[in-house]
């Protein structure tokens, strides 16, 4: 019974939320460090993890019994919280019981084959009649099976050996060794503008880079021959050829059928394409080596094994694992009998077969980038008759006979498809509806009026503020329910907003109006959204109507002071003729620098490299507006919905007529504007729109819509509110602190009239999300930028919930709003609104991110009052001590409440995503970082809001230091995984943002509050005591 009561404690739960939780965020950055394959081996594959998992469900079924959570009353906490139960045993089921694997298709063919996600390693021993006389295989772990700890013990020839797994190579590629005992051999580079192959001839190899075909000793013509005498190589080729050493730099040409002698370092140029030679041998041997993964990222590996008998070698096998599907194996014949070693994904048949009639790749009008893909296929079941045609494509999931086939991949030609198959009824069936209870009664939870949630007061936590004495309740408790110079060309506004209306295709194959993509680029230039007065589009016209005199404007934003006066400027801006000498010689003064921060590892850039690569792209922007890059806005009449530039356009004209408008249309429009003539821009324009509206080739956006993203841009309604919350959030909260240290009534005109002004820009919040989701024509939370504007909302919206009981909640919300929407317009946040990636084309992007996304605005909220509760505490003295401890009390329910919403909220979400990634690829849990760093907070939330169970912990200061410390696990979960780790949801490619220096500052002052608040608590305390 004493083990039971230990078992069921709320002190072991703590304990073990703690190591659970630990472990998770550590195997999250293993994963990070050492790919995901070493996180599954070190903690989510391990017994001990699955130990931690079982004695998680023993601790949760022994609480709800020590509590009696199973009495009428509190029914719909019992099966919320048994649902954790049932969604646990459905992932013991899926993982010791279901299957999981790929199917690769090409068109026009049959397939019933698919191989395991699981990778298994062994052996097989063969006689000379091919039968099997020993065999082993087991499932691949990297700790079991690490060099030297795989040992298997066989009988050959009636010999005793044993086979080892002696190394393993990783990013490996082969390297050409001497070797007395070998054979000739010389390994070459081929490269040319586009690609780069790495090839090692043996003789009569003939290998074919480009149109170039390369022999040694060839059985048949080619372009370029290499021989070999005993001591040396030569080359003979077709046509002329130069050889150049790579360490002197000497030339030597070469004519047409001569032989020249060839070595090491040397390069061989033909036409466009260069053969530099690595290594030569007379006498060798390819053996595998790792590559720098700098320089090359070859994803195969080498498991290279040893055949022992006794303390001898007798042999070495190389297995090569390239990664893909199948067994990669090594052969080694030993006398009579024959030894294959192996290593990759089991085969499995089907008992019926798929075939691919076609594979359909969609992309966005004027781009390569994906909008779907779908897989047309014939399912052919001979044994029960069935043949049916089926169309797969993401969210759209194959089910036959157990089987489940999802959309995954498909080959780089576009002719082939690759499918996730899953076998697991019985795992997402119990799993399902674990979810479908846990769904159902955290929401009947709380509309159960006998929950805590509802029944929740100050008296389930001790406070040293309180007197033992009964206290009067206090009063103090909360109520509530151009031109820029004569010379060069400034557009007319009203002109450029016409112009501005004319839609353009962006790179990412976007149809938009022009205003918004000059938006996005004077943003990305200039780092501001309006230029000297100027509107976006009328600096876009100017620059590329008249860049003789705009390109002396310092319009670049350059903000290294370094970089700065390598490039002698006297401030933070630069004009393009700063930077490129384009009326001379056209030298770029950053050609040098950009060519060496390019060619370092990314770790190693500093801040000036970061720079020089920031600047770099704002100069190639604004020589694209030159050039006329960004300016498609003419469709092609070749059915293919590309737009062109006006350059290009002309030289693509359908006839007489149509070149002379497209010659002519950009000159008169830009005559127009220097002449002052309104009415000609305005008919230009009109003109270019009709243009586009007759021969597009696809549907354009409505004139509603493209209006509706112009106001949207022009208003600028998030970048404003920032700075309106702040104020008013930060007068309200001072206003609040001071009224209840001074016991000065709280329901005044001013904090009236401050909730009406708030309530103002929530409003005006609300119909800046509304225009987004309707200009982009999907729910706006598909990137960073727009879920920060979204929880930015949710968390005011949790205020107005919560301001009837305290206005402190409005307050402390509104700053939370205003740093929320502060960070979403930070330099490594973009804006922009772009199309959606395939995967993301589904109704569960709006129900999973808005519900997980709202629960952060909650869990903010609480983190915000536990911030004041604390400051409150910090300044009590013996004066204002029962005032402040009312309040403390009152805001200490409300955060209660408060962070029960965001768990429920979080909960939700995060399991409604299991369901979306399981309809979508085919496994509901994969231990992504951002699904693991979820269901970390989800642990978190769950020990602060359990933590009045924990002696030690059953405080009120306790309570609330927790409730600002476990918001770190959001940010983490947010922004660490978006920003900072690899994984399926991250945002950020190549180098991590760096941590904003205001995060070190707030975490030392969040520190002195703490201390500062635990001091005072103390205090009071021992007064009591």
């Amino acid at each position: 019974m004493r083990i039971f009561k230990f078992l069921a404690s709320p002190v072991f739960m703590g304990v073990l939320f703690i190591i659970f939780a630990v472990s998770l965020a550590v195997a999250t950055f293993i994963e990070n460090d050492y790919g995901s394959a070493a996180a599954y081996d070190s903690v989510y594959d391990t017994r001990w993890f699955e130990f931690i998992l079982l004695l998680l469900a023993i601790n949760l079924i022994g609480m709800v019994i020590m509590q009696k959570l199973y009495r009428r009353s509190k029914i719909t906490v019992f099966m919320f919280h048994m649902a954790f139960v049932v969604i646990l045993a459905g992932a013991a089921i899926t993982r010791y019981f279901g299957w999981e694997g790929s199917m690769h298709i090409r068109e026009g063919e049959e397939q019933s084959k698919c191989y395991s996600g699981d990778r298994y390693i062994g052996f097989e021993l063969r006689d000379t009649s091919g039968r099997v006389v020993d065999a082993h295989s087991e499932k691949y772990s990297m700790s079991s099976h690490a060099p030297g700890r795989y040992r298997e013990k066989l009988l050959i020839n009636g010999l005793s050996h044993e086979l080892v797994l002696s190394r393993i190579i990783a990013n490996a590629t082969e390297s050409v060794t001497d070797d007395p005992d070998g054979e000739p051999l010389i390994s070459i580079v081929a490269t040319d503008n586009s690609s780069r192959e790495k090839m090692i001839l043996r003789r009569g190899d003939i290998k074919v880079f480009g149109d170039v075909s390369i022999g040694f000793f060839p059985a048949e013509d080619t372009r370029i021959k290499i021989m070999c005498d005993s001591s040396s190589f030569f080359i003979q080729s077709e046509s002329p050829v130069s050889l150049v050493n790579m360490m002197t730099g000497e030339s030597q040409a070469v004519g047409a059928d001569v032989a020249a002698e060839i070595k090491p370092m040397q390069i061989i140029a033909l036409e466009n394409i260069k053969l530099v030679v690595q290594k030569t041998a007379v006498k060798g041997s390819v053996k595998p080596v790792p590559a720098d993964r700098g320089a090359e990222n070859t994803g195969t590996n080498v498991f290279i094994f040893s055949l022992m008998s006794g303390n001898k070698t007798k042999a070495t096998i190389n297995v090569w694992d390239s990664g893909m599907p199948g067994m990669a194996s090594g052969i080694v014949s030993m006398g009579s009998e024959t030894l294959e070693v192996f290593f990759g994904s089991r085969e499995k048949i089907l008992p019926f077969s798929i075939y691919l009639n076609d594979f359909v790749l969609e992309r966005y009008p004027g781009s390569n980038s994906p909008s779907g893909y779908r897989s047309d296929v014939l399912l052919k079941d001979k044994t029960e008759g069935v043949e049916r045609s089926f169309v797969i494509f993401m969210n759209n999931v194959l089910k036959y006979r157990g089987f489940r086939f999802y959309q995954s991949s498909y080959d780089p030609d576009e002719q082939g498809t690759i499918l996730s198959v899953n076998n697991d009824p019985a795992g997402m069936i119990v799993t399902y509806t674990g979810y479908g209870i846990l769904f159902l009664f955290i929401i009947l939870s709380l509309l159960n009026r006998k929950s805590l949630f509802h029944s929740v007061n100050p008296g389930f936590w001790n406070s040293a503020l309180r007197k033992r004495l009964p206290l009067v309740m206090m009063l103090i408790i909360l109520t509530g329910t151009g031109m820029i110079n004569g010379q060069k060309l400034v557009p007319d506004r009203r002109s450029a907003e016409e112009f501005g209306k004319i839609l353009v295709q962006d790179q990412k194959g976007r149809t938009e109006p022009l205003s918004a993509l000059g938006n996005d680029i004077l943003r990305k230039v200039a780092r501001e959204n309006k230029f000297e007065g100027l509107d976006p589009m009328q600096v876009y016209l100017g620059l590329y109507l008249d860049f003789d005199s705009w390109k002396d404007v310092p319009l670049i934003k350059v903000s290294n002071k370094e970089l700065q006066g390598i490039l002698g400027l006297g401030g933070s801006m630069a004009a393009f003729s700063d930077i490129v000498n384009i009326d001379g010689d056209g030298t770029y003064k950053l050609s040098d620098l950009v060519n060496k921060v390019y060619s370092k590892a990314p770790g190693e850039r500093s801040k000036l490299d970061k720079e020089i690569m920031k600047v770099d792209e704002r100069v190639n922007i604004v020589y694209m507006i030159y050039t006329g890059g960004f300016l498609k806005i003419f469709p092609k009449k070749d059915g293919q919905h590309d737009w062109d530039s006006p350059q290009q356009a002309v030289r693509h004209a359908a006839g007489k007529e149509d070149s002379l408008y497209l010659h002519s249309v950009m000159p008169m429009f830009a005559e127009a504007l220097r002449s002052g003539n309104r009415t000609a821009a305005s008919a230009i324009s009109a003109s270019i729109v009709e243009y586009q509206q007759r021969f597009a080739g696809y549907d354009l956006p409505p004139v509603r819509r493209i209006n509706a993203e112009i106001l949207y841009y022009k208003l600028m309604i998030f970048e404003r509110l920032f700075p309106f919350y702040a104020t008013i959030g930060i007068i309200m909260l001072v206003s609040l602190l001071i009224m209840v240290i001074g016991g000065i009534r709280t329901d005044t005109f001013i904090l009236k009239a401050l909730k009406w002004l708030l309530l103002a820009g929530f409003i005006l919040h609300t119909f800046g999300i509304g225009l987004r989701w309707y200009v982009s024509g999907h729910s706006p939370m598909s990137n960073g930028y727009e879920s920060m504007i979204f929880i930015s909302w949710v968390t005011l919206f949790a205020g107005f919930i919560f301001s009837r009981k305290s206005d402190f909640t409005l307050s402390a919300t509104a700053v939370l709003a205003s740093m929320t929407l502060m960070v979403a317009h930070l330099s490594f946040m973009d804006p922009e609104i772009t199309n959606l990636v395939p995967v993301l084309k589904s109704y569960w992007l709006t129900l999973h991110v808005s519900v997980i996304t709202g629960s952060y605005g909650f869990l903010g909220l609480g983190a915000i009052l536990g911030i004041i509760n604390l400051i409150l505490v910090a300044l009590s003295g013996e004066r204002n001590r029962e005032r402040i401890s009312a309040t403390v009390d009152e805001l200490t329910v409300i955060n209660y409440k408060t962070l029960t919403i965001g768990l429920y909220l979080l909960t939700i979400g995060t399991f409604l995503g299991a369901v979306w990634a399981n309809e979508s690829w085919g496994r509901y849990w994969g231990w992504d970082p951002k699904e693991t760093w979820s269901l970390i907070t989800i642990v978190v939330y769950t020990l602060v809001t359990h933590s009045r169970m924990i002696p030690g912990l059953k405080d009120i200061y306790s309570f609330n230091l927790l409730s600002m410390i476990g918001f770190f696990s959001v940010l983490m979960t947010y922004f660490g995984v978006n920003y900072y780790l690899s994984g399926l949801h991250s945002y950020a490619g190549g180098d991590p943002v760096p941590v904003p220096a205001f995060v070190y500052v707030s975490v030392v002052i969040l520190a002195l509050l703490s201390v500062t608040a635990y001091m005072r608590y103390r205090k009071w305390e021992k007064g009591n005591g």
